[in-house]
């Protein structure tokens, strides 16, 4: 049978949501993928991190009002208001009928996967976070999100002599352990559904990243390689809070980053909870238009509906209470084309007709 996976990027609310055909398209889909961006409880304190999230519990009934069936919350912002923050969240998504996979009460809980049902297609989710602020990764005795962790170094070469303040270049490369772990959690998911979608909370969102850098770090790719040489059909990447390409890896799509979907602090008018004034970042990269610009992605499978034939991608941007909306005119061609120029830079071609833009698996 044909289905579809709609997918979209971070969702961080806080207040209950308005009309979109946006959120149509979700409802639409046969099943419905997001990341969620913040805690929902009424319980804990603020991590000492520039940004921390929280909102009130009841918005989970949001996540399910407009059609999603399963979130990630495998990301930095999980244990923005510690353990007990999390575990209320998880509970609090689940009782809304939505499921929530990448975090749990131990290692093996965070990195399990949930399969729900395509007709008589299984499809299994699993959510992996290479964002980890100290204390965020679950082990064996410690509840968190599943770990992806990146091993960094920095090279100081005659540029950084040359000009004083110049940022260095930041080499990056997966923690193998990690990697092998979770390719190994795929392994057995794959062994038990049809269809294997890997979700990972990666990356370097605009303002953070030296322009010079690329838009990916150089983790991801090779990361992405080896979950797909494990079993995943798919991988879902945010993080970045804007639109990245698509790359296609033995015919398994890698979209390294969904955008935003809704992030209410990023209104215009809306006050984002900077905790920490030190050191004195400049924040005026929020108001990018990119990071204002989203996308709904359908990804639809063939007969068999085990096989994915074509990804579609329809533009939206946000609306003056920060959520997403179909885009037209000039707003959609440009998002267009900044997707389009970054899936050729991968390799991938796409083609824009009638507003939209479709990547074909082959």
């Amino acid at each position: 049978m044909q289905w579809t996976l709609a997918a979209v990027g971070d969702i961080m609310l806080t207040h209950p949501l308005g009309a979109s055909g946006c959120h149509d398209l979700l409802r639409e889909a046969t099943l419905a993928f997001a990341n969620l961006e913040v805690p929902l409880s009424a319980r804990g304190h603020p991590a000492d991190k520039p940004i921390a999230f929280r909102a009130d519990p009841v918005l989970a009934g949001e996540l399910a009002k407009i059609g999603l069936d399963v979130v990630t919350f495998a990301n930095n912002h999980a244990l923005d208001y510690g353990i007990p923050a999390l575990l209320d969240t998880v509970t609090h998504v689940e009782a809304s009928g939505v499921g929530c996979v990448g975090v749990g009460e131990t290692l093996e809980t965070a990195a399990g996967f949930r399969v729900l049902g395509a007709g008589d297609v299984r499809v299994a989710f699993g959510g992996f976070n290479c964002t980890l602020p100290p204390g965020a990764a679950a082990s064996p005795q410690r509840p968190g999100t599943a770990p992806l962790r990146v091993e960094a170094s920095y090279v100081a070469d005659a540029t950084l002599e040359e000009q004083p303040g110049t940022s260095p270049y930041v080499r990056t490369t997966p923690f193998e352990p990690d990697l092998r772990y979770a390719a190994d959690r795929i392994r057995e998911a794959k062994r038990s559904a049809d269809v294997v979608v890997v979700s990972v909370h990666w990356g370097v969102p605009p303002g953070w990243a030296a322009p010079f850098q690329g838009t990916l770090a150089d983790y991801q790719p090779p990361m992405a390689h080896a979950l797909i040489d494990a079993g995943a059909d798919v991988i879902l990447g945010h993080h970045p809070h804007t639109l990245h390409g698509v790359e296609i890896y033995r015919g398994k799509p890698i979209l390294y980053s969904l955008g935003n979907y809704v992030f209410h602090v990023m209104a215009p008018g809306a006050k984002m909870p900077i905790m920490r004034p030190l050191p004195p970042y400049r924040w005026e990269f929020l108001s990018l238009p990119e990071l204002h610009e989203s996308a709904v992605f359908q990804l639809r499978f063939d007969d068999s509906g085990r096989t994915l034939w074509s990804i579609e991608l329809v533009p939206c941007a946000f609306d003056d209470r920060g959520e997403s909306q179909v885009a037209s005119g000039a707003r959609a061609a440009a998002i267009l084309r900044r997707f389009a120029a970054h899936c050729d830079a991968l390799g991938t071609r796409v083609e824009v007709r009638d507003g939209r833009a479709k990547v074909r698996i082959s």
